[in-house]
């Protein structure tokens, strides 16, 4: 697989890949690097906008795990320091259903890397959202369900941005969008990837630290492929607190910013976190790789905690945090080759992710590099 470091992980023993997806693939990121141009090149083709910056713990313990699983970061009972990153998917306004983020990059962590440009980078990344399911199975149907949209509308080609514009009150064009898409991939298929997109894109939660989250694609953990969760351990409303003074707060306080405020108000005077699991595969029929769609029942392939993420005091949304975290990277290609992202999706988002964040940087002059800790200690204080 092209790009990445130590090829024998390269295709795990539980993928399969079907004929001419690296075409579709490169048809991919030219949808993804088209949209990104078109919305100016300078923000994130998907998750644009977020709500702070947040410096956390993250604490293994893997004694939960079977013996042959602890490997890579799971190895042993270990911290690291970490960032998470907050974030919608589509919507500037926190008051409208979106999907929603959390990325999670570990900070010294040992080992050669998978991507062969940043194999000696010293992060690993979790890519997350409050959905269990991807509504989209491969990279074969990811072009038709992204170009459907577009041609109504002058909808931008993106697959969030789509789906989103598909769950507006434009019914006439949602029913013309929705009859393209049967069109091109049959009733079932079509129908069937709609009604996830639906649920996906309808979440309106209080506080992104009382939300739980999913991976929706498998990751390897050795020779076992996992899929991660991560549980909010309050699900408690967050403090209302009024406006601090800080350069921040006019920002903070428009409606349209209620999760940061939310973010904000959790943070500023007490702590947070969230529990860290897995999910081991149970076989190709009940937690198929190649499929995201299919979400892993947690009574076929229950979750074991491996982790808990601390997340201390702090301010998350100062001007310095804002700006640091606009230019940083994240992918789930960010990691250990114990750990490399498999299955049809992650193999797109390999160059999707890559392609236009290189072209992000370059628009805002900005060099593509890991993060080390230096850097964030002068961005967010030591």
């Amino acid at each position: 697989m092209a790009g990445t470091h130590a090829t024998h992980f390269g295709i795990h023993s539980l993928e399969t890949i079907p004929h001419g997806e690296d075409a579709v693939i490169g048809k991919v990121v030219e949808i993804s690097i088209r949209a990104h141009e078109k919305d100016g090149g300078r923000r994130r083709g998907q998750h644009p906008k977020h709500h702070g910056l947040v410096r956390a713990a993250f604490r293994v313990d893997p004694s939960g795990l079977p013996p042959e699983c602890r490997v890579g970061l799971f190895r042993e009972k270990k911290e690291f320091p970490a960032l998470i990153r907050f974030s919608n998917g589509g919507k500037e306004d926190d008051r409208l259903p979106d999907v929603h983020g959390m990325a999670i990059k570990l900070m010294d962590v040992d080992g050669e890397k998978v991507l062969t440009a940043e194999k000696d980078a010293r992060t690993h990344d979790f890519i997350l959202v409050d959905d269990p399911a991807f509504f989209v199975p491969d990279a074969i149907d990811y072009v038709p369900f992204s170009e459907a949209f577009a041609k109504f509308k002058g909808v931008s080609p993106s697959i969030v941005r789509s789906a989103l514009f598909f769950l507006s009150d434009d019914r006439r064009g949602g029913m013309a969008m929705a009859a393209s898409l049967i069109a091109s991939l049959g009733f079932a298929k079509a129908t069937a990837m709609l009604k996830i997109a639906k649920r996906v894109l309808s979440k309106t939660p209080t506080s992104p630290l009382t939300s739980r989250y999913w991976s929706t694609t498998p990751y390897a953990l050795g020779r076992r492929a996992v899929k991660y969760m991560a549980v909010p351990t309050s699900t408690d409303a967050p403090p209302q607190a009024g406006p601090d003074g800080s350069p921040e707060s006019a920002e903070r306080e428009a409606p349209e910013n209620r999760l940061r405020k939310a973010l904000w108000s959790t943070l500023r005077d007490g702590g947070a976190g969230f529990s860290f699991f897995v999910q081991l595969d149970a076989g190709p029929e009940k937690t198929p790789v190649e499929n995201p769609m299919v979400e892993w029942e947690e009574s076929e392939a229950p979750p074991i905690k491996v982790a808990e993420i601390v997340i201390p005091p702090q301010v998350p949304d100062t001007r310095a945090r804002m700006a640091f975290v606009e230019d940083l990277s994240f992918t789930p290609w960010h990691a250990l080759p114990e750990h490399v992202p498999i299955g049809g999706i992650n193999r797109t988002r390999l160059r999707v992710y890559r392609e236009v964040s290189a072209r992000r940087h370059e628009r805002n002059g900005v060099p593509l590099a890991e993060p080390t800790p230096a850097d964030v200690d002068a961005a967010c204080g030591a």
